[in-house]
């Protein structure tokens, strides 16, 4: 019987969300006017709303930890592990001068790609091979020289609780070639938000920022060790629903 229940909070939230979305990106079209920097209220304001309407409808809330472990100044790339939609979406209101890397179908969406294109994120096109890495180098080395906080989820997409997904090369070559920190996060999102599911659990999920990756490393310990470091602080958060309030 709860799980009808929470089906239907989390489709209420689906609706309510979805309606506005196209209602606040549409009505901030004329910001597009602005200076790039300037439109970055967009998706804060946006990012925020998300939040409090998934507490609202489905009871899910946001904890951050190791906040003291992200570099005071300079851009930097956050590392993510990736379980769920919802750090997709949450981290303009974890950050500022929040980016993320993204395919270039997710530009193709009507009104929403135009704001990821207009907010500096880093389109690629995976079908261009080594060209659209050397496209993201340089749209990244840019962005980060800006002091931008460039997302990128090293699994590529999102992978349940309890699977397993490699870890692609580009976020070294990212590391490599910019020589920007990079800073893994560890999270248990996937437990209240579940890939494909239109069901959310309630629950208090975590966002764990972790000591940035050691400078000079090769690319076989650079991968396994941030691969080692995301994974066994992902095994040790709990699962949200069974946490006790």
């Amino acid at each position: 019987m709860m799980t009808v229940f929470y089906w239907i909070r989390g489709f209420l939230f689906t609706i309510v969300l979805y309606a506005f979305t196209l209602f606040w990106t549409v009505i901030c079209l004329p910001a597009f006017l602005l200076p790039v920097r300037m439109r970055e209220f967009v998706p804060i304001v946006w990012t925020n709303s998300a939040r409090f309407l998934l507490w609202l409808f489905c009871g899910v809330r946001i904890q951050v930890r190791g906040m003291e472990n992200l570099p005071k100044e300079g851009g930097y790339i956050i590392a993510s592990k990736h379980q769920s939609a919802l750090e997709t979406a949450v981290y303009h209101s974890l950050l500022p001068q929040v980016i993320y890397v993204l395919k270039r179908e997710l530009s193709w969406i009507p009104i929403v790609g135009w704001w990821f294109k207009g907010t500096n994120c880093i389109v690629i096109n995976r079908a261009e091979g080594t060209k659209a890495m050397l496209k993201m180098f340089e749209q990244a080395s840019e962005r980060l020289a800006k002091r931008y906080r460039l997302v990128i989820f090293p699994e590529g997409t999102r992978v349940p609780v309890g699977k397993h997904a490699p870890y692609h090369p580009g976020i070294y070559l990212l590391y490599e070639r910019t020589g920007a920190p990079v800073v893994p996060v560890a999270l248990n999102t996937g437990y209240c938000w579940p890939k494909n599911k239109i069901i959310k659990y309630p629950g208090l999920v975590t966002f764990e920022f972790l000591p940035p990756m050691p400078q000079g490393l090769d690319k076989k310990e650079f991968m396994r060790l941030l691969e080692e470091k995301i994974e066994a602080a992902c095994a040790k958060l709990p699962n949200p629903r069974e946490v006790k309030k």
